[in-house]
């Protein structure tokens, strides 16, 4: 194979990648809207005063279940031995508050280059290199 066929298949292979991502961007910019369409959905929760019923968003009543797991306040029935638990803060919820309130939310693909193998890594980094040495021609 000569150059401009590997370069003529590496093209192939990034346009359909960039439909694929194209594909996935946009099914998560629409599951996001529906999210934020239901989120904003009243529910009737218990409040902690008298456990009286109130009505609130789907969004407010999840930020206090964060909230209540984040500062270990909330309580359940374990169904093994029905006691009632009270487990400690909860160390995920604690990041997420700070992260959201810092202004830093993680995304998928910085989980995924983390995430990355070793093979996957050298892969990339190859392809990169050809990438660079094609441009320069």
């Amino acid at each position: 194979m000569n150059g401009a066929a590997v370069r003529q298949l590496m093209n192939k292979k990034e346009l359909k990648q960039k439909l694929e991502a194209g594909e996935k961007s946009r099914a998560g910019r629409l599951l996001s809207t529906f999210l934020r369409e239901i989120a904003q959905e009243k529910t009737e929760i218990l409040s902690t005063e008298g456990n009286v019923p109130g009505k609130v968003t789907k969004a407010r009543a999840l930020a206090a279940q964060i909230w209540r797991r984040a500062l270990g306040t909330y309580t359940y029935v374990d169904p093994v031995t029905d006691v009632i638990k009270q487990p400690p803060p909860d160390k995920q919820m604690i990041e997420l508050i700070f992260d959201r309130c810092e202004g830093r939310v993680g995304t998928h693909e910085e989980e995924q280059k983390k995430d990355a193998s070793v093979p996957d890594k050298v892969s990339q980094a190859n392809k990169d290199k050809l990438n660079k040495l094609a441009q320069k021609k």
